[in-house]
């Protein structure tokens, strides 16, 4: 029997460590996440299925097409205000400073409406022009209202939890639309894309209304009477830090959908849609990079404000464990039965395998970057985000229109990967140099040694 820093008695031996690592706050909160995220993915993966198999190859890569569009665009109308809600939550709850808080919480929710109208706007258009009415009206109204809802899901993250954020956030989209197209595959019944775009933006609109409920309760327990608060605006601050998240988001969305929108481009909504499907399955290391982000973010502004840096670390070390584990079982899973996988959503999308397995290894090296972008986005480092971001897209934008002509959707493939993998070690060393924080698995290089060190310090 030991005894930990904390005072609690501990059993040695395999399954006294196993304890530990129960009772670790830290691991059960990640463990939390990860069923949730992976619920999350689940779900989205049996939606896509669901509409491979029920629109025909052109009507499927429309709405590929589309949905990477109300994606990019989503995020464009925020503003930038949902990672900056999150960063000024604990800012300011920190500081005990109500009235900078409503200040600051009119200021997004006015810049989202303005940047939903301004955007939407010019999407109407685009899409009333090249898909007709009925589908541009349900699309719009789905970018509009996931352009709400990921605002207030980051918002309640920071100030409640990740399950009460993006768990509501992300399955009240997704699931009422899910339902709608099991029902219509087990019925032989007729639809289209605009049906499941109006789904989503009806299930959204619900995830809005209880965020507004939970941050509500929320701000009452902290501040009873901050309803008569007079609010403190900051604006040149405020608008100078969105500027940068928001050009940072947008082109962090332009990395993850704007190839869709050039390979429809390039080649056709079919291939547009094979791309699509290929992006998903590959994306299953998305739970492990997604996971650490929800989780990361509702602590890392906290205890980095709070200056409990040795907490932080020890943090980042379960993270950067966690996130190599579910890379190696992620690629076992989709190295070995890849080719099944595509043949679920349809089986002319098989012979799509070689890409996905290149792409697999671009994604799996984007999660190893862990939370590193959250970092220096939360710690105020956003300018070197934005450049690092800014240099993956251009090379990955530039390997599209030098590689897909003469290789295809390999050409594809193999530029996004290449984009991936640069992006990620600048990320290490920009957060490393920045902050001292490495957020990557390559922290864990050494992790025994800089504990026996942190041991004889104390």
């Amino acid at each position: 029997m030991s005894v930990d820093e904390g005072g609690v008695s501990r059993a040695s031996g395999p399954a006294g460590r196993l304890k530990t690592l129960l009772r670790n706050p830290a691991l059960r909160g990640i463990a939390g996440v990860f069923v949730m995220k992976s619920s999350i993915i689940v779900a989205n993966f049996a939606l896509i299925m669901l509409a491979a198999r029920i629109l025909d190859p052109d009507g499927f890569g429309v709405f590929s097409i589309l949905f990477a569009a109300a994606g990019l665009f989503c995020i464009v109308a925020t503003f930038g205000q949902q990672v900056a809600i999150m960063r000024w939550w604990n800012e300011y709850t920190a500081a005990a400073d109500p009235s900078t808080l409503k200040g600051v919480l009119i200021f997004s929710a006015m810049t989202v409406l303005a940047g939903c109208i301004i955007v939407g706007s010019g999407f109407f258009a685009w899409t009333a022009l090249t898909h007709g009415i009925l589908l541009a009206v349900a699309v719009t109204a789905f970018m509009v209202m996931q352009a709400t809802v990921m605002t207030s899901a980051h918002l309640v993250r920071t100030a409640i939890g990740v399950g009460a954020g993006d768990g509501y956030g992300n399955l009240m989209i997704s699931v009422p639309a899910l339902v709608y197209l099991a029902i219509v595959l087990a019925t032989g019944a007729q639809t289209d894309s605009s049906a499941v775009f109006f789904l989503f933006a009806a299930g959204a609109a619900v995830a809005i209304a209880l965020h507004v409920v939970f941050l509500r309760r929320k701000i009452a327990a902290l501040y009873p009477a901050f309803a008569g608060v007079r609010p403190r605006y900051l604006p040149r601050e405020w608008r100078a830090r969105s500027f940068k998240l928001w050009i940072s988001n947008g082109l962090e969305a332009a990395n993850q959908y704007l190839d869709v929108l050039i390979i429809g481009y390039l080649m056709s909504p079919a291939v547009a849609g094979a791309y699509f499907v290929t992006t998903r399955l590959a994306n299953a290391f998305a739970t492990a990079s997604d996971t650490m982000h929800m989780f990361s973010t509702r602590h890392i502004p906290d205890l980095y404000y709070r200056g409990e840096l040795k907490q932080l670390n020890a943090l980042l070390d379960w993270v950067a464990a966690l996130t190599l584990a579910v890379i190696l079982a992620g690629m076992v899973v989709i190295l070995g039965g890849g080719e099944f996988f595509l043949s679920i959503f349809n089986e002319a999308y098989v012979p799509y395998y070689p890409a996905l397995v290149v792409l697999c290894f671009g994604t799996a090296a984007l999660a190893a970057a862990g939370p590193s972008g959250s970092i220096l986005m939360l710690t105020g480092h956003e300018g070197s985000y934005l450049r690092i971001i800014a240099v993956a897209v251009c090379l990955r934008a530039v390997g599209f229109f030098a590689l897909i002509p003469s290789f295809g959707i390999m050409g594809a493939v193999s530029a996004t990967t290449m984009s991936f993998i640069l992006m990620t070690a600048l990320l290490r060393h920009s957060s490393k140099k920045m902050t001292g924080l490495d957020g990557s698995v390559a922290r864990l290089v050494g992790l025994r040694r800089r504990r026996a060190e942190a041991s004889l310090a104390d």
